[in-house]
């Protein structure tokens, strides 16, 4: 049995974990430090024939487990296209954060408390830990878009019926943030727009090289080459 370098993995996953450390701070920073009174509301006329689909959670929590392999799979993929997507990342954020610290939106969400059973105990879950603070663009949506771009620019043609899985799976993730009243519509609109906007400034510049450089450096330290 070939005995797995454990030094070589983090090298690895490190440029991964790093971009996501940066996307978490991106989100969460702004909500412990900007004041609710400065929250805007998108709300919208199609916000209002939206119904409240509780089921729809499932979905919610299932792009958890797409990110996740869209950040395995840029790691052990391509490192061209892993620098591409990882500084577009870096970068979305960086400009996401200052949106929400000086433009923070918000939602109004429905109360949960005629919601009964497992699904009202996962919407209490979601309700309490993610709450609708920093909602345009959704993150929701911007990271199923990138996972399902990664994946159309990923995937040979032989398997691009993987593709089409992440697009129905984005989908999904779309329709649930507005059907349990996570985000308006415009916050999905706002996502994608975010990814693709960002990936083409990732694919027609020399960030990807330069964010490239730096992850070369840092991966090389953790390997012990520098």
């Amino acid at each position: 049995m070939k005995k797995i370098n454990i030094r070589h993995l983090l090298a690895v996953l490190l440029p991964a974990i790093i971009t996501f450390a940066i996307n978490m701070l991106a989100y969460m920073v702004p909500k412990q430090v900007v004041s609710p009174s400065r929250y805007i509301f998108f709300d919208m006329e199609i916000d209002r024939y939206i119904p409240f689909v509780p089921c729809f959670a499932l979905f919610y929590y299932m792009a958890f487990v797409q990110w996740f392999n869209y950040y395995l799979q840029a790691s052990f993929g391509d490192k061209n296209l892993r620098n591409r997507y990882f500084s577009c990342d870096i970068l979305s954020k960086i400009v996401i954060f200052m949106i929400f610290m000086i433009w923070p939106t918000a939602v109004n969400r429905p109360s949960v408390e005629g919601v009964t059973g497992f699904w009202g105990w996962v919407l209490g879950m979601t309700f309490t830990v993610d709450n609708p603070l920093g909602a345009l663009p959704s993150l929701h949506c911007y990271y199923s878009w990138l996972s399902f771009r990664y994946s159309l620019d990923a995937e040979p043609k032989e398997r691009r019926w993987l593709t089409c899985l992440q697009l129905i799976l984005s989908l999904l993730v779309f329709a649930s943030t507005v059907l349990i009243k996570q985000h308006y519509f415009i916050d999905i609109i706002g996502g994608i727009v975010f990814a693709e906007l960002f990936l083409w400034i990732a694919s027609h510049t020399k960030l990807s090289e330069v964010f490239g450089k730096w992850f070369d450096k840092i991966t090389d330290s953790v390997e012990g080459k520098r």
